[in-house]
């Protein structure tokens, strides 16, 4: 009796007298809900990443994968915060540092003396910086940088950049001191786009992107592009539809950071070619690495995006009489002739409208006239070139990694290829990009999403899937067709 009142009332039961049977019980139930719940949020969590659209950014190190990331933030997330921006002069201080060492190094090898006497003593402290990390600056560090920097002969030696290694925002930066140094110094967006620091782990950014009534989610992965880190790029495979890949076309001058016996192009070209193939080959660190990867099945019917990056920085180099003739004279019998490549009409206007300042790009060639003649003609032959090395590896009309069988035309039956200019600093060129991306890569999500409904009905019945025609899914009919593939995807 006295059990039963107490256990009415909320009193404890004594060890013993059956009380341990009774906690046993209450504990079993308690957990048995906590499991419930906790499998109901990770089941809701699936639901709301299956939702998202999942883009993969890939690419040789130094192609401007973090800095399209940056642009999305940019453009889709309300940019960067006080907090943010304040936090990112650390980097563009180790920017300004490892640049002017970059530069006092290679003077000895290069043989270039200073110019001024005088430069000596602040090429000394610079040297003396090599093994700290932090980013402590006093302002005896900026004013040997300052008088660094406008030494003719560190001048010279930025003219020879392509001989040595230099990231592209040295010279943005070096010529800002005056503004960094300052103790009210806040980057701006530019500022931000332009800060070098190296990928060295998977990151991804998500956003919504209004469109035909619909709000679609996206989730966009950025992997490091150097030799040692692109074993993890197979982490992040599973599920992506669609693949932004990045190639420099700037970097035919420049050897890589991990094998300065190997072209930046080449290396760029050997890994498109692997994502393009999806077969069995080796670049640079390991055969059985992109072995893995390109193997991957969720490849083959992935989308690619081909964003032929820093046109800008192309024309400056074009203008310091680089040329990529001098690469292709080292790998003879590999290239097709570049003299005997001429560039169509349609082929010049895609570029002139993608170079900054110039007008739109969209997902159909124009074949209308461009105005624009401040753009060297060397520059437009040499982008388009580059481009062309690209495209026929898609079609199978050239191998840059003779271990790569390429595979027959019907096995790419499913497998698309776009290609845009960019120039990832700048933020019209890019938001300009990613609208005509995202138009493909929706596109193509709702064809893969319908096709599988149409291939696997109810009770295993094949039904015919629907073929949306190219660049017709518009207006009411989309946002329709968009709600019925985001009701499916939620079942």
């Amino acid at each position: 009796m006295q059990q039963q009142v107490m256990a009415c009332f909320g009193g404890c039961v004594p060890e013993g007298e059956g009380g341990g049977a009774y906690l046993s019980h209450h504990e079993a139930k308690v957990a048995r809900l906590r499991d419930k719940e906790l499998t109901k949020l990770l089941n809701k969590q699936h639901k709301e990443d299956r939702k998202r659209l999942k883009i993969l950014l890939l690419g040789t190190g130094e192609s401007g994968k973090s800095t399209i990331t940056k642009q999305m933030k940019i453009i889709h997330i309300n940019g960067y915060s006080f907090a943010e921006r304040l936090e990112k002069i650390k980097d563009i201080i180790r920017n300004v540092r490892e640049s002017l060492l970059s530069m006092v190094g290679a003077m000895h090898h290069l043989n270039i003396p200073l110019e001024n006497a005088e430069s000596r003593a602040s090429a000394d402290f610079i040297l003396d910086q090599a093994a700290r990390q932090d980013t402590e600056t006093s302002e005896e560090f900026w004013d040997h940088c300052e008088k660094l920097w406008s030494d003719c002969g560190v001048q010279k030696c930025y003219d020879r950049s392509h001989e040595y290694q230099l990231i592209d925002c040295a010279k943005y930066f070096l010529d800002k001191i005056g503004e960094i140094r300052s103790l009210n110094y806040a980057p701006s967006d530019q500022d931000i786009l332009r800060c070098r620091a190296i990928t060295t782990s998977i990151q991804h950014i998500e956003f919504d992107v209004p469109d035909a009534g619909q709000s679609v989610k996206f989730r966009v992965y950025d992997v490091g592009g150097q030799q040692g880190e692109r074993k993890k790029w197979i982490q992040v495979f599973d599920n992506v539809v669609a693949i932004l890949y990045l190639g420099d076309t700037s970097c035919f001058d420049q050897t890589l950071r991990e094998d300065t016996s190997k072209s930046r192009l080449i290396e760029s070209l050997e890994i498109f070619e692997q994502v393009w193939n999806n077969s069995k080959s080796r670049l640079i660190e390991s055969l059985e690495i992109f072995e893995q990867v390109w193997n991957n099945r969720f490849l083959r019917p992935v989308s690619i995006l081909l964003f032929l990056n820093k046109i800008d920085i192309l024309a400056e180099k074009i203008a310091k009489g680089r040329s990529i003739k001098d690469l292709l004279a080292q790998h003879p019998g590999v290239f097709p002739d570049y003299d005997s490549c001429p560039v169509s009409s349609n082929e010049r206007i895609e570029f002139m409208d993608a170079f900054p300042g110039g007008t739109e790009q969209t997902t159909k060639r124009r074949s209308r006239s461009s105005s624009r003649t401040d753009i060297n003609p060397e520059v437009v032959k040499t982008a388009v070139y580059i481009k062309n090395l690209f495209t026929r590896i898609v079609r199978g009309e050239l191998s840059i990694n003779k271990t790569i069988q390429p595979h027959p035309k019907e096995w790419h039956q499913n497998h698309s290829c776009e290609y845009f200019y960019t120039c990832a600093v700048d933020t019209n060129n890019v938001k300009k990009v990613l609208e005509g991306c995202r138009t493909l890569i929706i596109r193509k999500h709702l064809e893969s999403v319908i096709l599988s409904c149409g291939t696997s009905g109810r009770n295993g019945q094949q039904r015919a899937p629907e073929v949306i025609p190219e660049m017709t899914i518009s207006g009411h009919r989309y946002a329709v067709v968009t709600a019925i593939v985001l009701a499916i995807e939620e079942q």
